[in-house]
């Protein structure tokens, strides 16, 4: 029940960084629309190898999936080696993010797709078929193995037992050594890695946005302070003032009613563009990230 309540709630908040994403595609250009665009994906397939239902769908054409995330991630290098080219690294450093993000969708996606001889990384054999849904994907695997040994070892009824308990015997090792190869290690410390980098990622993004906060919060303390000096100047000045304004005011004020207008609509900033719901998107995208690499790797 543990198991499903995680892959559930992993499931719900990867849809709903995919709501957040859509909106984000929609209303962006560029650069912006292909990183909702690869968050969309990225989102979307989390909740499909999430749920019960199509968790062996997806597994069953994890090739291609894993394909898809690969040309993602060289997307985003390319996109990162040309901001750096035209504004330094510290425009190409925000594609990081759905690099690693796509490695990582590349690294879960081989992990829980099988083949005939067997799962194609060596952490799936041992993790990913607990999730559920996949154990059908498990059981179906064993059986096809067990029948193979049968059919090799098989002349009679004795010997067919004889083969299926030498076939299970054979599959507990090879799946005991499989757990135990350098391989395995290699990939679960891999796997580890990203989520840790996940988690810090949210951390930092957490942290630059109260920052920024911050810092526009004694901006605007700083701009009412040089007010509150410049009341003395301005009541000495106020005569002139009073003219200067006057006349300004019956010669534009028709074209500041419309061209305010004009700005008000220009100016406005579209839901998906705002600064808080790439956020959203960021910190719900670390998280079910974090999650399901942590699931693998425990």
């Amino acid at each position: 029940m543990g198991i499903m309540a995680l892959t559930w709630s992993i499931a719900v908040l990867a849809g709903l960084v995919a709501a957040v994403s859509s909106v984000r595609m929609v209303t962006s250009r560029g650069g912006a629309r292909f990183a909702a665009g690869g968050d969309l994906l990225m989102s979307v397939c989390m909740v499909v190898m999430s749920l019960p239902l199509t968790v062996s769908w997806y597994a069953e054409y994890g090739m291609g999936w894993a394909a898809a995330f690969a040309l993602l991630g060289l997307g985003g290098v390319a996109l990162a080696v040309k901001h750096t080219r035209e504004g330094g690294w510290r425009h190409g450093r925000h594609w990081v993010h759905l690099i690693v993000g796509s490695a990582g969708m590349v690294i879960m996606t081989l992990a829980m797709t099988s083949t005939s001889s067997g799962p194609v990384l060596a952490l799936g054999g041992s993790h990913m078929a607990h999730m559920p849904g996949m154990q059908h994907m498990a059981a179906g695997s064993e059986s096809a193995g067990h029948s193979h040994t049968e059919a090799m070892h098989g002349h009679g009824h004795g010997s067919v037992v004889q083969g299926h308990g030498h076939g299970t015997e054979s599959s507990d090792l090879a799946a005991a050594g499989a757990s135990a190869s350098p391989g395995t290690a290699v990939w679960r410390l891999v796997v580890v890695a990203l989520a840790v980098y996940f988690l810090l990622s949210i951390a930092a993004s957490v942290w630059a946005q109260v920052r920024d906060a911050n810092r526009s919060h004694r901006l605007a303390e700083g701009r009412e302070g040089g007010r509150r000096r410049g009341w003395s100047r301005w009541l000495l000045a106020m005569p002139d003032t009073v003219v200067v304004f006057l006349a300004s005011l019956t010669l534009t004020f028709r074209d500041r009613a419309r061209t305010a207008k004009l700005d008000a609509h220009r100016h406005r900033r579209r839901p998906g563009a705002a600064p808080e719901a790439a956020l959203a998107a960021h910190v719900g995208m670390g998280g079910t990230m974090a999650a399901m690499l942590l699931l693998m790797a425990v």
